[in-house]
């Protein structure tokens, strides 16, 4: 028997043993045998391709299950481009089990990958590494039959997966550079894949393609009561808001803690969506902070859910401010602690009903002099308080507008914020307006968006006429900035 008729009966049994659809013109195909210790995901890497090519390619119905010594036919035509990450950003609600098991690993294997020590403590937004070092092929077993292990000859076609584009939603404190180093990107290639011009200008909300990355699939390993889980942003930030929002398949009653803090939980859909607002309390150290979560159905039945929150540093500046001396009885530490107190008693308050939808207004037609989160000195002191508002310089008399709905629940002077006015917006959300010079409401009004509630002025403990705006998310002063730029409704 001649070499060449060996051949071509070995390539006519290939193109029979092949489905009729995926004969064609123009692929090279090489035959790969399984050795030991071998997944579809790893001899997917190691040609460049993706899992679903290789599987749809050998009508392999399922990808976990190849065996030793099976022969896998594979495509090495240059279009048929790999479609598989290097990284995986961990979702709400996803499991180290659950990840590994859509990339065809084990556990064991992502841990290694990863440095993990605790496969419990992986976190939300987390970026786990996917990529396996290849080791050089093994020779063949001696013990299996002789078969060709190359056909560059044969000719197929490759049925790849439909790849839809990654679209990342841009969340407070992102940066491109930052975006860019969790997919493994350059800040140019983001910039190019979105015409951005100018890399310093993304606004939260913006969606963003990611070349080359394929929509993730959910690993989600969640409670069967509990249908969806969402956490926005994916990280949160020190002094910043952060929301929870998931839905039940009944009703359920909700309790639970984050950053050692108990949580008030706003309710719709008849109990069935449930939605906690959070604000992260300057001084949070940056870590990974779980969220417990309980659950519990008209029955009694309880369902537990433990999620890993990253926080990260806000990063705030510094300034001091000098004070006159006829108003330096106002740094008095117990008359800071007892208005202090005071406000904890009002804002610390939950409201069932929401007045407020979409992003918050601005206070005040005026340039920001101040922002939320600088770390204070006063007269030369240390640097032990912070901002806990945004200050806006208006000029005396300005119009001091209500941000959002709500009713006023104080209005009355205060010795270190003057002239004070908090309204309530429900779901724990409230807005204080300090140094005001007058004030038009009283405790009891109900307020709409931009209407006129005061003017700026120079009470309390001031250098100058400025309006101090607050914003307070279940009893945690946060930057209120973010409510203008994002919706939390």
């Amino acid at each position: 028997m001649s070499s060449r008729w060996l051949v071509g009966f070995l390539l006519a049994g290939i193109l029979l043993w092949l489905p009729a659809s995926s004969v064609a013109q123009d692929t090279d195909v090489t035959v790969h045998v399984v050795q030991r210790g071998e997944t579809l995901y790893r001899i997917a890497q190691q040609y460049n391709l993706s899992i679903d090519a290789i599987a749809s390619f050998n009508n392999i119905a399922d990808p976990t299950n190849i065996q030793v010594g099976q022969r896998l036919l594979i495509p090495l035509s240059g279009n048929a481009r790999s479609e598989i990450p290097s990284t995986h950003v961990v979702q709400p609600g996803e499991t180290l089990k659950r990840i590994a098991a859509i990339y065809n690993l084990s556990m064991e294997e992502l841990a290694s990958l990863n440095s993990l020590e605790d496969i419990n403590t992986i976190y939300v937004g987390q970026v786990l590494n996917l990529a396996i070092p290849i080791a050089p092929t093994p020779a063949p077993d001696p013990t299996m039959p002789i078969e060709p292990t190359a056909v560059a000859v044969a000719k197929a076609s490759v049925e790849t997966s439909s790849t839809t584009p990654f679209l990342y939603t841009v969340q407070g404190g992102d940066t491109l550079f930052r975006i860019a180093t969790r997919f493994g990107l350059t800040v140019n290639d983001l910039a190019r894949a979105n015409n951005v011009s100018d890399p310093t200008l993304i606004y939260s909300g913006q969606q963003l393609i990611i070349p080359g990355v394929k929509s993730p699939e959910l690993a989600l390993d969640l409670p069967p009561s509990i249908v969806s889980f969402q956490v926005e942003p994916l990280i949160f930030v020190e002094g910043e808001t952060g929301r929870f929002r998931f839905t039940t398949s009944e009703p359920m009653s909700v309790g639970g803690t984050f950053l050692d803090r108990g949580l008030s939980v706003a309710s719709d859909q008849n109990g069935m969506l449930d939605t906690i607002l959070v604000g992260v309390p300057v001084f949070t150290e940056a870590g990974i902070y779980p969220l417990n979560l309980t659950l519990t159905n008209n029955t009694g039945q309880m369902t537990l859910l433990n999620i890993n929150i990253q926080v990260l540093s806000g990063g705030y500046s510094r300034e001091t401010i000098t004070l006159a001396s006829n108003r330096t009885d106002l740094l008095d530490p117990t008359l800071e602690a007892a208005e202090q107190s005071l406000l904890q008693g009002i804002m610390g308050n939950f409201s069932p009903t929401r007045y407020f939808d979409g992003p918050m207004s601005l206070p005040a037609a005026a340039s920001i002099s101040s922002p939320f989160g600088r770390k204070r000195s006063y007269n030369g002191g240390p640097f032990d308080r912070f901002h806990a508002g945004t200050d806006f310089a208006g000029a005396p008399g300005t119009p001091v507008l209500a941000s959002a709905p709500g009713y006023v629940v104080f209005a009355d002077r205060l010795d270190v914020r003057g002239n004070a006015t908090i309204i309530d917006h429900g779901w724990g959300v409230y807005t204080g307006y300090w140094h005001q010079t007058q004030q038009y409401v009283k405790v009891g009004d109900f307020v709409n968006t931009e209407q006129v509630i005061g003017t700026i002025g120079s009470t309390g403990r001031v250098t100058g006429p400025h309006l101090h705006w607050e914003l307070w998310v279940n009893g945690v002063a946060v930057d209120p900035m973010q409510w203008v730029q994002e919706s939390f409704s």
